[in-house]
């Protein structure tokens, strides 16, 4: 292994030896059928894209970091997000080029985004280092994702943004090594024979006309119906201890229609604003004027028990998931049979996804538009219209009679993607020496991801390639080179449970390992039980050519859920280099997620080293009067403990050098040496303030621990206990209808450096779907070490445009920088802008 895949771990800037997240036990279950007779084919075309892409892929260098810049680290931060579906979630895997602190994430576990903030690591190029925003795709995850984007919002730490298609619940840890996240999105419901990405028009905008702590008489919502030719209704909800009535219009589904309607409000209602998605109760049995109210249709059985409705719907769930269709729809049947009552449009859900996963594609379309007749706003409206979407390629003919499922179409295929294409340009200059000027980053970025699938009777087939070309124009600071994310083939078995994928593939939670090319097995032992196995040989990064040097497996289960409530996965790992023990470790994960609060434990220990890597412990939980707090306790090994941390420091560049200078005991106990220990603390909180204003606010601790001298290499001290105080107020509405102001100050204290930052950033809507962002940030940073003061301006512009399947960007920024130091004083100054083009299909 080369010694350039150890100097991240010394703050030498060179593109890390990270793994990243998840898992992905992609199981499909169906009816039995041969083969097709296409799969010879389909083995010939993955294997030759995935060794072309990895033949053509190379270590990149590492960037050559500026005299006194604080900019230097890897060009890049992500190196790759990777996502992998499941019968009910997505599993997204996040893996950054250097090492990231998460702290906290806001919103917490619900919501159409979530916005992740991390510290940057030593290795990430500095304590101050202001980084170039980043717009990276998400590979196969097109229909869960819209966007996602990184950024600086003070130096030294960024935020990753991600924003879905729909509303989601999700649960999120990091990685035991510090260089990756893995997201889950819970509820995400898998197409079985035709694959679209759902419209980009969000669900759920409104149109809120007036506000009262009493109810509103039927004329006035009449009169609003009229006056503004939409359906008009009240909803309620309860802010700071008080219950409020909201006249309200809509749903509408694209923001261009909300907005038409709400200039039009504002001459009759002042105080109108846009809502999006920020109902807390169902809308379905809400009276609204001009309207038609639904009768009741079908047949109508004598009222059952609660208790005895419920018993069925989850035993309907329960034959879903053992497969047994035609016990599922009599369930349901006998649910949708009873008068109308709360949980029924549940049922009826649930029946249309039994039939389309049974291939009764015709009968699923029927069961899907009853909902939305009987419940046009319902919560599950927006997600059944995006499978009616889906479905409408489907041209099987209703069934008459005979066997329940009969055979659907031989063969569906099926192909999605995105390519995207983004330049970064980044200039520094020392002020009192204008001749040191230098460009710091001017580079061209394209990458593209491909998703082919054929699904036949009882067998699916997934042909999938990631890949980019990184064009560095400045050889100064890096050559240019390729990338390959993913390259594999995958079969499902919908019949017996089982998967296999062949290829450059991500993995889970299975021993952190990120990017590999190799084997992977998964296996749905029960409704309950999945238990999966891997090995290959793993890839550092998306830049890595194919190299046998490292080899790793590992066998992992996952039992749940549980009570509805908890999921638990377990993993046995082996990782060895150079015919060397790398890391042999065990691990364990469980996740417990019910309405309002969630947790997530993660564990894992090196058996070989006898050592504790990692022990993490995310939760939060909605409180009273809308609170919701949330916490992470984290303690781990920084770097992750492997046995090659002992060459950190060495000449030695390879394991085998090192054994003709120390025993294996000593190289053991040289690894341990190499390995600090970090404690990190958080505490967070939200809460909104009447209907325009939401406060988030975190507390946060962060130590790093020192290392001991030995072999040759000196030690290292600790850096101390790092404590920092966020508080941001996040307002919309305040200048113009639907814009967004966001007002931050963060303090931070150290024992070498004490901050003050604020900042403010703001989203304006302009012509159509063109948007454009201001941002301002000041810090001052008193420094010990440089003996004096350091002030940071960062003034942003950022401009957007959205449509149905494409997104154009561009962000311009200037970042200066002051030191009042002793003898000397000086003034660095940066320039970045960048440009980005998005396209799905």
């Amino acid at each position: 292994m080369r010694a350039d895949r150890y100097r991240r771990r010394i703050g030498l800037g060179a593109i890390p030896t990270g793994k990243g997240v998840p898992r992905g036990a992609e199981l499909q279950r169906g009816r039995s059928a041969a083969v097709p007779r296409v799969l010879a084919s389909w083995v010939a075309g993955a294997l030759g894209i995935l060794f072309s892409l990895s033949s053509l892929s190379a270590q990149p260098p590492s960037p050559i970091p500026l005299p006194g810049s604080v900019f230097a680290g890897p060009t890049q931060l992500v190196n790759q997000i990777d996502a992998q579906e499941s019968d009910d979630h997505a599993d997204l895997s996040v893996q950054f080029a250097c090492s990231m602190r998460y702290l906290t994430n806001a919103p917490l576990n619900r919501g159409q985004s979530t916005t992740i903030t991390l510290r940057l690591g030593p290795d990430c190029g500095g304590f101050n280092r202001t980084v170039t925003p980043e717009f990276p795709l998400v590979g196969g995850g097109a229909q869960w994702v819209r966007s996602v984007r990184l950024e600086t919002v003070v130096p030294g730490e960024v935020t990753l943004e991600f924003t879905w298609t729909h509303e989601f619940e999700f649960v999120m840890v990091p990685t035991a090594d510090d260089m990756g996240l893995r997201i889950r999105l819970l509820g995400v419901e898998r197409k079985p024979h035709v694959y679209a990405a759902p419209s980009d028009a969000p669900e759920g905008y409104a149109v809120n006309l007036d506000s009262s702590q009493t109810k509103f008489d039927p004329a006035a919502v009449q009169a609003a119906a009229q006056l503004l030719g939409a359906p008009a209704y009240v909803s309620e909800t309860d802010l700071e201890g008080h219950h409020w009535y909201r006249l309200r219009v809509g749903p509408f589904t694209t923001r261009a229609e909300a907005e038409r309607v709400l200039h039009v409000a504002l001459e009759r209602y002042p105080r109108a604003w846009l809502a999006l998605n920020d109902e807390t109760a169902d809308l379905t049995a809400v009276e609204r004027a001009g309207t038609a109210a639904l009768a009741s249709s079908g047949p109508v059985d004598p009222t059952l028990p609660d208790a005895e409705r419920k018993k069925i719907l989850a035993d309907a769930r329960t034959a879903m998931a053992q497969h047994q269709y035609p016990q599922a729809v009599e369930l349901l049947t006998r649910l949708l049979r009873q008068p109308e009552y709360p949980g029924r449009a549940e049922a009826q859900e649930l029946i249309g996804l039994v039939r389309e996963r049974a291939g009764q594609l015709a009968h699923a379309k029927a069961e899907y538009q009853e909902y939305l007749r009987r419940y046009p706003n319902g919560a599950a409206a927006a997600r059944i219209r995006a499978r009616l979407l889906a479905l409408s390629s489907a041209t099987e003919p209703l069934q008459s009679g005979g066997s329940f499922g009969a055979p659907a179409p031989t063969h569906v295929w099926s192909m999605a993607g995105s390519a995207a294409v983004t330049y970064q340009y980044g200039q520094n200059q020392l002020s009192n020496v204008p001749s040191s000027s230098s460009t710091a980053l001017n580079a061209a970025l394209i990458f593209g991801d491909l998703l082919v699938r054929e699904r036949g009777q009882r067998y699916d087939l997934t042909v999938r390639a990631d890949g980019g070309y990184t064009a560095n124009f400045n050889p100064n600071i890096a050559s240019s080179q390729d990338r390959t994310t993913a390259a594999y083939l995958q079969v499902d078995d919908r019949q017996w449970g089982w998967s296999a994928r062949a290829g450059r593939q991500s993995l889970a939670t299975q021993g952190n390992i990120g990017l590999f090319d190799g084997l992977y097995a998964g296996f749905q032992a029960s409704s309950k039980l999945v238990l999966s196995a891997a090995a290959g040989f793993p890839v550092y990064s998306s830049y890595s050519n194919f190299d046998t040097q490292a080899r790793f497996a590992t066998v992992a289960a996952e039992l749940g859920p549980y009570r509805q409530a908890f999921i638990f996965d377990a993993y046995l790992f082996d990782q060895a280099n150079s015919g060397l023990t790398e890391r042999r470790a065990v691990g364990m994960q469980m996740r417990y997620s019910m309405s309002g609060r969630s947790a997530m434990l993660l564990t894992d220990y090196d058996i070989y080293f006898r050592q504790l890597n990692a022990l993490t412990l995310i939760g939060n939980a909605s409180l009273w009067h809308q609170w919701v707090l949330g916490f992470t306790v984290d303690h781990r090994r920084s770097p992750l403990l492997l046995l090659s941390n002992a060459l950190i420091g060495q000449t030695a560049e390879t394991l085998p050098q090192l054994q003709t200078e120390f025993t294996p005991s000593q190289i053991q106990q040289l690894a341990i040496d190499r390995t600090a220990q970090s404690n990190t603390y958080t505490l967070s909180a939200t809460h909104p303030f009447g209907e325009r204003w939401q406060l988030f606010g975190y507390l946060s601790a962060l130590e790093l621990g020192g290392t001991p001298a030995s072999g040759g290499v000196p030690a290292t001290p600790s850096t101390g206990l790092d404590k920092t105080v966020s508080i941001e107020m996040a307002g919309s509405s305040l200048l113009q209808p639907s814009d967004l102001h966001f007002f931050g100050a963060r303090f931070d204290d150290s024992p070498t450096t004490s901050s003050v930052t604020l900042s403010w950033d703001a989203r304006f809507a302009l012509h159509g779907n063109f948007r454009i962002g201001p941002r301002l940030s000041v810090e001052r940073l008193e420094n010990t070490g440089l003996g004096g003061t350091q002030m940071f301006y960062l003034p942003e512009l950022r401009a957007d445009w959205t449509g149905r399947w494409s997104l154009f960007e561009l962000i311009a920024g200037y970042q200066v920088e002051q030191i009042s130091a002793q003898p000397t004083s000086s003034e660095t100054r940066y320039l970045y802008a960048s440009a980005t083009y998005r396209v799905r299909f």
